[in-house]
């Protein structure tokens, strides 16, 4: 892990945004944070706990009191590297705002992996959270232990013990996996064995039979099966072959009944059908001649219209020919007309034009004149404007020097000497430094108090947990027993039954042996009583039976047998049932027990005695014996369920408590660690807060907080005063600056708007005489008007002359063109007329040609006689389906009649015979259900057989794998494997960090593990003597927790993976010699060979002096604003 940058604004002292490069700090292996007291320092360790894991870890409750005074919101941000193949960046941000003097919460919260687009793996605070723990792989705590050493964190890895030493190893190490981790996943894997088991045992009882006998008799029901199926198949394709012939018989005879019917109803139609034949024969007559018909008629009418047409076009000629001769001589007339008048109207149109030019000129002439003197006017108006804005600006130059003036004076007497000022600024921050201890000591005492509060209130809830924890314990210790002693009835109950089944199953037999020879004696009663006298014995031969055996009598006691033996066998599988669920209970007991040994380690196997009822189920009766039983085991399925029922509970509860007890301890280990924190706190508040008021009186003796205060107030008012006297003197400055240049404007401007006034006037004359010469020029005409109505006059009548000369011509031209297209159409209609009366001559003689030997004798009369398409074909489509049918009709007949070939069917034995095959297809269908469950039922036995062998195989299988994970189980039980891991890892961390104190105190001190895993010191320079930790000065104790970190962090592996490139240290310095702070340093200085780079924390100046890259805290000032931070390079 390698710090990027770090980002403050509002954390403590800081107030505006302060970033701090740590890539340019880290460089050098080894550099220095350095300011003095109470500038901050420490709050950059703050800022990277609280972005990582939202936490400052010396506030109350990890975040009250962080947010600076005068600040509303408070935001960090820390980017770093995690390095493995490659380095990924990644970047926290958290955001938090005042809720009240003390308290903030969280508005803004964000976790990003920086790619080249960024990604947001989180953006809640819980999340957040998990996040960066999950990526370290380390708490807070650990963090503050190993990684950044805050002021009072950095001895507490070397005073841990046990289990909190163990599993903060187990963190910085990644020895997770073989401890808690470990155990979880054998207990897992086991449940899960147990479980896999207990699958199989269950679905072994739901196999039911699945025997070598019950194969064997499935098997022969499937063959009786198919001997049945057979026969029913051969009657069933018997039956079915003789109702296929009568089928056939029957449908012929009906074929052959419709086909004579159908014969008939033709037979009725035929008359129509002549008659429609007449009609067709008559419309393809007339269809022949329509051509010739139609031809003729056309070529009459064609005559007709010809001769027509031809006489209407001559009259037409006649009428525009006379047209066009009168038109020809009203153009001519006119013609000479226009000739006389045109010339003298074109000569006055012009004389008229040059006229109207004139008078234009003189109105343009006479308009830019009036526009000029308005012009003149404006100018006048513009230079009276300026002079007087002129005299203004002269004015307000003269006002403004002499308030100038004015105030540099007063500027003067408001300056304060740099003397005064430093003196009132060193007093005040004296004065402020105070007040702030006082206030700082007043809130740590208030929080003392609280926290002692808390932990008397921790204390007493504590005390009460633990004895509800030891309530829980004995519940769960008696329902332990409980479980014991179901599980002991539950097998003495099991081997009753097993007694029971036993007898049972013996007097079956017994049963079964009496019952085989009452059958031979019945047998014998039977064939005695056939007997008669002179016939032979089928026994022995004798035709005498003087004394035949049991001849009158029955056994009596043939129904009793086969009622006890029905009994007998009930109970039998009964008892196998009751077995099955006797397994199910002891299984399930056993996995209770094993659950309660498990989550409760304090329980302990013992045996119990069982209650007399065990002992009473085994006297009476077979069927006593088994109701006995049968009665205990519904007790105690009641008990199990409630036993089972009050062990999830009393399990919940017990956990709980338990859990809530760590919580507490956890919690009130924590909140004992903040009261001394506080109580150092303020024992260190108290000491500076007298060093500073001593000094205080030494420099400023007869001078108070509050008058250093006022003081400040008077020069800051005096500063205030000063400013705005030189604000409002370069206000003033701008002022006159802006009226001189003002001034120079309008004085330019009135010059140049008395010369636009002279070239205005001169214009205007010389437009006055322009005009003069145009009005002597248009003498006669008063106005444009009379010009411009004399001018139309004359266009009107040119265009009148020309309008109607084009008249006149056009007329004449429309005439001419119309006599020519009429000549051209009287020729036409003579060549047209004569061309229709020979065609109408041919036609004539081809129509009588054709006609003659037919029913028409005129053209007009075929016409009658034409069908159309449609209706033509539906006739013909009638008369050809009609002896269609009539030969179908007959051919089917014939047909038939040959294929009965003298067979017939009645309707009974048609009828008989479809019931029959139905009958017998039935049957078949029966028989093939019964072969096929036969043959399913055979399947499954099979499978169930195959599948019992199975199970039985992974039985032992599983048994045996569960047997080896118990094994392992107590192997690692209590974690002492991960212990062993966890001693051998601090073993070799014990073995660097005793060598670095080695060098660090030219090998006087070594480090050691005791035997119960705690360190203790070798002073080799006494001979050996070994020291307990507790007992090292404050200097040996910076120096052997400094050779411990050192150590930790050269072979810490973030989640085992990514390498720590750094740590803080933020305290300890000042409790060395200069030899021992030499040599301090020169072994931090060795560091930049090696992958790491450590911050040091510290005001002592020597040290500062030593190291080549610092980062220089500044401190806040009086006036408000806060820390600030730069870096020095050498």
């Amino acid at each position: 892990m390698k710090p990027i940058s770090l980002s403050i604004k509002g954390l403590h002292s800081f107030r505006q945004e302060q970033v701090i490069d740590f890539e340019r700090l880290c460089d050098a292996g080894v550099f220095g944070i350095f300011g003095p007291t109470g500038s901050g320092k420490s709050s950059i360790l703050d800022a990277m706990t609280l972005a990582l894991y939202g936490k400052v870890e010396r506030a109350a409750n990890n975040t009250h009191g962080i947010l600076n005074h005068a600040e509303d919101e408070l935001a960090v941000s820390f980017t770093f590297k995690l390095q493995t193949g490659h380095e990924t960046a990644y970047k926290v941000e958290r955001v938090f705002k005042r809720t009240d003097a003390v308290k903030v919460k969280t508005s803004i919260c964000r976790f990003i992996e920086m790619k080249e687009e960024q990604i947001v793996l989180a953006d809640k605070a819980n999340e957040v959270n998990r996040k960066i723990e999950e990526l370290l792989g380390l708490t807070i705590d650990d963090f503050t232990r190993a990684v950044v050493l805050p002021q009072g964190k950095f001895a507490e890895f070397l005073s841990l013990k046990g289990a909190e030493r163990r599993q903060m190893l187990q963190r910085l190490f990644n020895l997770e996996q073989y401890g808690d981790r470990l155990v979880k996943k054998l207990k897992k894997q086991a449940q899960t064995a147990q479980s896999r088991k207990n699958e199989m045992l269950a679905e072994q009882a739901g196999l039911g039979d699945a025997g070598e006998e019950a194969l064997k008799l499935a098997e022969q029901h499937l063959e009786e099966a198919e001997t049945l199926l057979q026969s029913k198949r051969r009657e069933r394709d018997a039956e079915a072959q003789r109702f296929a012939e009568y089928q056939e018989i029957w449908n012929l005879q009906q074929e052959k009944e419709s086909y004579l019917k159908k014969e008939a109803e033709l037979l009725k139609k035929k008359e129509q059908i002549r008659e429609k034949e007449s009609r067709l024969h008559l419309a393809e007559t007339a269809n022949t001649l329509k051509p010739y018909a139609d031809a003729f008629l056309a070529a009459r009418e064609d005559a007709e219209r010809a001769l027509r047409e031809e006489k209407q076009a001559r009259e037409q000629l006649e009428q525009y020919e006379e047209l066009h001769k009168k038109t020809e001589c009203e153009y001519e007339n006119f013609r000479r007309h226009k000739n006389e008048k045109e010339p003298e109207l074109l000569k006055q149109e012009e004389q008229l034009t040059a006229l109207k030019e004139i008078e234009n000129k003189r109105l343009a002439a006479q308009a830019e004149a009036e526009k000029k003197q308005r012009e003149q006017r404006l100018k006048e108006e513009e230079i009276k404007h300026a002079a007087d804005e002129l005299a203004k600006v002269k004015s307000l130059l003269e006002r403004g020097t002499a308030k100038q003036n004015q105030l540099k004076a007063e500027l003067k007497s408001v300056q304060v000497s740099s003397e005064e000022r430093k003196n009132c600024r060193k007093a005040n921050q004296l004065a402020f430094h105070i007040q702030q201890l006082n206030s700082d000591a007043a809130l740590e005492k208030k929080r003392l108090d609280q926290q002692e509060a808390l932990i008397k209130e921790l204390r007493q809830e504590q005390q009460a947990v633990d004895q509800k924890v030891k309530d829980e314990t004995e519940r769960i210790q008696a329902l332990f027993a409980a479980v014991e002693r179901a599980y002991a009835l539950v097998c003495e109950t099991d081997r009753s039954l097993s007694e029971t089944v036993r007898l049972a199953t013996q007097k079956k037999e017994e049963i079964v042996a009496k019952r085989k020879q009452a059958n031979r004696d019945q047998l014998a009663i039977e064939l005695a009583k056939q007997l008669k006298e002179g016939e032979p014995c089928p026994v022995c031969g004798s035709v005498h039976h003087e004394m035949p055996a049991g001849v009158g009598t029955e056994s009596p006691s043939f129904k009793e047998t086969e009622s006890e033996l029905e009994k007998t066998e009930a109970i039998i599988a009964e008892a196998g049932a009751l077995a099955q669920e006797f397994l199910s209970a002891k299984v399930a007991l056993e996995q209770q027990s094993g659950h309660l040994m498990s989550e409760c380690p304090f329980l302990v196997k013992s045996k119990h005695e069982l209650p007399e009822t065990a002992a009473s189920l085994e006297e009476g009766t077979i069927p006593e014996r088994f109701s006995r039983i049968s009665f205990e085991w519904k007790g105690i399925r009641q008990d199990l369920a409630e036993t089972k029922s009050r062990m999830s509970k009393l399990l919940h509860t017990y956990k709980e408590l338990c859990k809530k007890r760590d919580q507490i301890s956890e919690r009130l280990s924590h909140e004992e660690k903040e009261q001394n924190r506080l109580q150092n706190r303020v024992r260190e508040l108290n000491d500076e807060l007298n060093e500073r008021q001593k000094s205080f009186g030494e420099q400023f003796g007869g001078l108070s907080y509050e008058q250093a205060e006022k003081w400040q107030k008077t020069i800051e008012e005096k500063d205030l005063a000063a400013e705005e006297f030189e604000k409002r003197i370069e206000t003033s400055v701008e002022f006159l600056t802006e009226h001189e240049q003002q001034k120079e404007k309008l004085t330019e401007r009135l010059f140049a708007l008395d010369k636009e006034k002279l070239d205005l006037h001169y214009a205007v004359e010389s437009l006055k005489k322009d005009i003069n010469d145009y009005q002597k020029e248009l003498t006669g005409y008063p106005d444009t008007a009379a010009i411009d109505e004399k001018l139309q006059d004359v266009k009107t009548q040119l265009a009148k002359l020309h309008e109607q000369e084009q008249t006149l011509y056009g007329r004449l031209k429309e005439t001419e063109s119309e006599v020519s297209r009429l000549r051209g159409q009287t020729k036409g209609c003579e060549l047209a007329l004569r061309e229709a009366e020979a065609r109408l001559a041919k036609a004539a003689d081809i129509w009588q040609e054709k006609a003659g030997g037919t029913p028409f004798e005129k053209a007009s009369e075929v016409k009658a006689s034409i069908l159309d398409r449609d209706e033509l074909s539906r006739l013909k489509e009638d008369i050809q389906l009609y002896w269609d049918h009539t030969k179908q009709c007959e051919s089917n007949i014939k047909r038939i009649t040959e294929k009965l070939d003298g067979r017939s069917v009645s309707e009974e034995n048609w009828e008989k015979a479809a019931v029959t095959k139905d009958q017998a297809e039935e049957a078949f269908s029966k028989a093939l259900e019964e072969r096929g469950a036969a043959g399913k039922a055979l399947a499954v036995i099979r499978e169930n057989h195959k599948r019992f062998k199975e199970l039985e195989t992974s039985l032992a299988e599983w048994q045996t794998y569960i047997d080896r994970l118990d094994k392992l189980q107590a192997v690692f039980k209590g974690n002492s494997f991960v212990e062993y891991l966890a001693e051998e890892q601090l073993e070799s961390v014990t073995r660097d960090a005793s060598a670095r104190l080695g060098e660090l105190t030219r090998q006087r001190y070594a480090i050691e593990v005791d035997s119960e895993g705690g360190f203790v010191m070798r002073d080799d320079a006494n001979g050996g003597v070994k020291r307990p930790v507790t007992s090292l000065s404050g200097g040996e104790t910076f120096l052997t927790s400094l050779a411990l970190a050192l150590a930790l962090s050269a072979q810490i592996q973030l989640r085992g993976e990514y390498p720590l490139q750094f740590f803080f240290l933020d305290e300890g310095f000042g409790t060395l010699d200069q030899d021992l702070l030499d040599t301090v340093v020169t072994a931090l200085e060795k560091l930049q060979s090696d992958n790491l780079s450590v911050g040091v924390i510290s005001h002592v100046q020597e040290l500062r002096a030593r190291l080549p890259k610092k980062l220089i805290v500044h401190p806040a000032e009086p006036s408000g604003k806060g820390t600030a931070v730069s870096l020095e390079m050498i």
